[in-house]
């Protein structure tokens, strides 16, 4: 009843392609752990601390705004342009120390790790010694 020659065909290939479910259990690999991920304070606290210019430019930075801001309302305009070029200084000072911190953290003294770990072990690529 209403099944012909290709619907019976199509459903052999269906069964015949599908891999069995203890197949796909064997080569499926372990489930990852999970992490607890970092909250916003030990973030702040981790970046202050490997970091602490940036925020200090930045305050820094912000406190010449403020003052200039402040120099210009009250009409001050020689205390205001002092104050701005200021935070141009700061803001220039706070991007070489952000752009400092970068390649400190990307730069690599080691030259030939590989050599390097040849030359600790005795060894060539982490063998053991013979004794």
């Amino acid at each position: 009843m209403g099944l012909t020659a290709s619907s019976l065909h199509y459903t052999k290939m269906e069964e015949i392609s599908t891999p069995s479910v203890s197949s796909q259990a064997e080569e499926l690999p372990p489930m990852p752990r999970l992490i607890r991920s970092e909250t916003i304070d030990e973030k702040l606290y981790r970046k202050l601390k490997s970091e602490p210019l940036i925020p200090i430019g930045c305050l820094t930075t912000a406190y010449f705004l403020g003052s200039g801001i402040k120099s210009f309302y009250n009409r001050d305009t020689m205390r205001s342009q002092h104050m701005m070029r200021s935070r141009v200084v700061a803001q220039f000072a706070t991007l070489m120390i952000f752009v400092g911190y970068a390649g400190s953290n990307a730069f690599n003294l080691n030259i030939a790790p590989g050599y390097q770990n040849v030359a600790d072990n005795g060894t060539d690529n982490g063998d053991k010694k013979e004794e």
